[in-house]
């Protein structure tokens, strides 16, 4: 069996993983930070719900993230702030994150490459303790 298929198969059998065994599949864990793709959507140009149900009216902060990053797992992003993972897409399988926005210019304002962390919905903004133990710089 191969790495992605047993990875798959350990948290329920994501098909898609499964049938893609050239993924290198890392799973994201609390406090795992790297540098992603970022892009936004605008909520009002897809579904009426996100991938785990969520209306996307929602005030809520939520993104549509690759398959590495678990739904309901928080992503921190530089610059940006806090997101809850409620969404999939066409996004590939690796280091990609796509903000739900109200309008296209939010959408092409937070594109590009930044640092991100996969956090716990309890654990603080890392790139905020980062400021403070340097003095706000």
């Amino acid at each position: 069996m191969s790495r992605a298929l047993a990875y798959a198969a350990t948290v329920g059998g994501l098909l898609l993983l499964a049938v893609t065994p050239d993924v290198v599949i890392s799973p994201a864990t609390v406090g795992y930070c790297r540098s992603v793709w970022t892009t936004g959507y605008v909520r009002s140009e897809f579904s009426a719900h996100t991938y785990d149900g969520t209306s996307i009216y929602t005030d809520e902060p939520i993104a549509a993230a690759s398959w590495d990053i678990p739904i309901g797992q928080h992503v921190v992003i530089k610059g940006l702030g806090r997101y809850r993972v409620a969404d999939r897409g066409m996004l590939g399988s690796d280091g990609w994150i796509d903000v739900a926005v109200w309008s296209r210019s939010e959408a092409y304002a937070i594109t590009g490459r930044r640092e991100a962390c996969i956090v716990s919905p309890d654990e603080p903004d890392p790139f905020e303790e980062a400021r403070v133990e340097h003095g706000g710089v």
